[in-house]
């Protein structure tokens, strides 16, 4: 889903928890479905309990699906795969890995963390809740609290990739064949027909008049078809792009500036001479100390770029990413999403090697998968 549609919430143990703006609906579906729940099963509860009760349910459902996550990307972070966010949607999250797990074995820990996790949270929830009285507040919470976590994991285990149990699949059919693109492939098939089972069931039960609820579980049904789609096409690209590195696609042209530069001066003098997009700023030695983009030029009013150095608007050396001639496209594709730039220095012991681009990547991933692939 579009980067630029997703908010940032906070920080967790290094990692990102942001937001889809999809995800506002649901909670907003849950606060209200809460009330009106709260309110028909405890009418003795004043318009306070009710609104309390639900707003206090609905952020602790939020709590519960970041912990369900936080639980995929701690296991996958323990096993060397860097997480770099975890984003909420309208059908609960998912944790950004950088890439795929190395081992079946690996895949099956990080895929069954969460709904195990959702188990213990629905097993504690309920518990706790069975110590109060069935009207009490706390213990309407925390039943509700108990039965949504064990919907969460039980949904969550549908063998339908990219679900969880998905990826439970194809770990179980990666370990038995030992071919990762293969089970990904029968993995995402078998995700897709649970996929139309939902759009089915949930135009049945539409037609019967179950309209609301019918519809939602249609909507389910599209979304993961879409996920699906997504997920194999994504893992086919990177399979695809496995066996090149950045050497292979590096160019060793690349515009450069001088710290000492002011920006008129480089607008006037240097920008037009090539498509611009982006310019290393190196010194006489050419030692590599930041880079120039055109998000930083706008940055700064036309009224000042004749007292500007380059220096002074540049993103420094220590805040860049660079690749190494050596290293996969992946991985540089990678980098460039996280870092949200079109090219990326190549750097040889210290020293700029090139430039390798997005653009290049993404033709030689058309060439390399050809019109249609899945």
């Amino acid at each position: 889903m579009p980067r630029d549609a997703n908010r940032r919430l906070g920080r967790v143990a290094g990692i990102d928890i942001q937001f889809h703006s999809s995800w506002i609906i649901i909670l907003a579906l849950i606060g209200l479905t809460l009330g009106e729940y709260f309110r028909a099963f405890n009418p003795g509860w004043s318009d306070f309990t009710v609104a309390a009760a639900a707003i206090v349910t609905t952020i602790l459902f939020f709590v519960s699906v970041v912990l369900h996550e936080l639980a995929h990307s701690l296991v996958a972070r323990a096993h060397g795969l860097p997480v770099h966010a975890i984003t909420l949607f309208v059908f609960g999250g998912v944790s950004e890995l950088t890439r795929e797990p190395d081992d079946a074995i690996t895949e099956f820990k990080i895929a069954i963390a969460g709904p195990l996790l959702s188990l213990v949270l629905a097993g504690i929830c309920l518990g706790l809740g069975r110590l109060g009285g069935p009207h009490a507040p706390v213990a309407a919470v925390l039943n509700w609290l108990g039965y949504i976590n064990l919907v969460l994991a039980i949904f969550n285990l549908i063998p339908g990739f990219p679900l969880d149990g998905g990826r439970v699949l194809r770990a179980i059919l990666w370990s038995a064949n030992k071919n990762f693109l293969k089970s990904t492939r029968w993995a995402t098939r078998v995700g897709k027909l649970c996929a139309l089972a939902f759009i089915l069931y949930g135009v049945l039960e539409f037609f019967q008049g179950a309209a609301l609820s019918g519809l939602w579980l249609a909507f389910i049904g599209w979304f993961l078809l879409s996920a699906a789609e997504q997920s194999w096409r994504a893992t086919a690209a990177q399979t695809a792009l496995a066996k090149f590195t950045v050497g292979d696609l590096g160019s060793p042209f690349f515009p450069r500036v001088a710290p000492d530069v002011t920006l008129e001066h480089f607008i006037e003098e240097l920008a037009h001479a090539h498509n611009y997009r982006a310019s290393l700023v190196m010194d006489d030695d050419d030692h590599l100390l930041g880079i120039l983009t055109a998000a930083d030029l706008n940055r700064i009013p036309r009224a000042a770029w004749a007292t500007t150095r380059v220096a002074d608007v540049m993103v420094p050396r220590a805040q860049m990413a660079t690749v190494e001639p050596t290293e996969g496209l992946v991985s540089a594709l990678q980098k460039m999403t996280v870092n949200n730039v079109g090219q990326l220095p190549i750097l040889a012991g210290g020293a700029v090697q090139g430039v390798v681009k997005r653009d290049r990547i993404l033709e030689l991933l058309h060439q390399q998968m050809g019109p249609a692939n899945g």
